[in-house]
C-alpha cells in the first residue's frame, strides 16, 4: 500500500513539474518574432520608423534563417524599406520590392563568400523564390507580383554567381 502511495505521489509531482515547465515554455514562445525584432534595422535612412512596413512573412523567414545558419541576420541587414528618394540614391530598380509601401525585400551583408552561399541555400530551403547575389551581400525578396524562382547578379542584368534554382 505504501508503494502505491509513493508511486502516485511521484507521478503527481512529475506531472505538476512538466505542466509547470510547459506553461513557462508557452509564455516564452507567445512573444512573436515581430515583437522580439527591432524593426528599425529595416528603416530607410531618410524615414525613421519606415521599417515597420516590412512584410511579416519575410521577418519570420529571416528569423528562421538566423536560427538555421546561426548567423546574426538582423544585425547584417544593409537595406530594408526604402523611400523613393533613397531608392534612387542607391541606384535601386524603379520597381524595387524594397520601396515603401511594398517593403518585401532586404539586403543582407555577408562577411565572406562561404557565408553568402550558405545564406542563399538556406533562404531557398525556407521558400524564398527571388534571390539577388552580390559579391558582399544577398538580396532576399518575397514579392509574389514578380517572377518566381529567379536569381540574378549585380550589376543588374548579370547572371548570379550562384543560382540556387538551377
Amino acid at each position: 500500500m505504501i508503494y502505491i502511495g509513493i508511486g502516485t505521489l511521484a507521478v503527481t509531482a512529475l506531472s505538476v513539474f512538466f505542466i509547470y515547465r510547459l506553461s513557462k515554455t508557452k509564455k516564452k514562445s507567445n512573444k512573436s518574432v515581430v515583437q522580439r525584432i527591432d524593426l528599425s534595422v529595416f528603416d530607410s535612412p531618410d524615414e525613421p520608423g519606415s521599417g515597420n512596413c516590412i512584410d511579416r512573412r519575410l521577418i519570420m523567414t529571416l528569423d528562421a534563417l538566423s536560427k538555421r545558419t546561426g548567423y546574426p541576420i538582423f544585425d547584417w541587414i544593409n537595406s530594408g524599406a526604402r523611400s523613393e528618394s533613397h531608392n534612387r540614391k542607391v541606384g535601386g530598380a524603379s520597381r524595387s520590392s524594397h520601396k515603401i509601401p511594398t517593403c518585401k525585400a532586404v539586403d543582407i551583408g555577408t562577411p565572406s563568400k562561404f557565408i553568402r552561399n550558405q545564406i542563399i541555400e538556406e533562404a531557398r530551403n525556407l521558400g524564398i523564390k527571388r534571390i539577388g547575389v552580390g559579391r558582399t551581400f544577398v538580396h532576399l525578396d518575397v514579392d509574389e507580383n514578380k517572377s518566381q524562382f529567379v536569381a540574378w547578379g549585380y550589376p543588374s542584368g548579370t547572371p548570379a554567381e550562384i543560382n540556387p534554382f538551377a
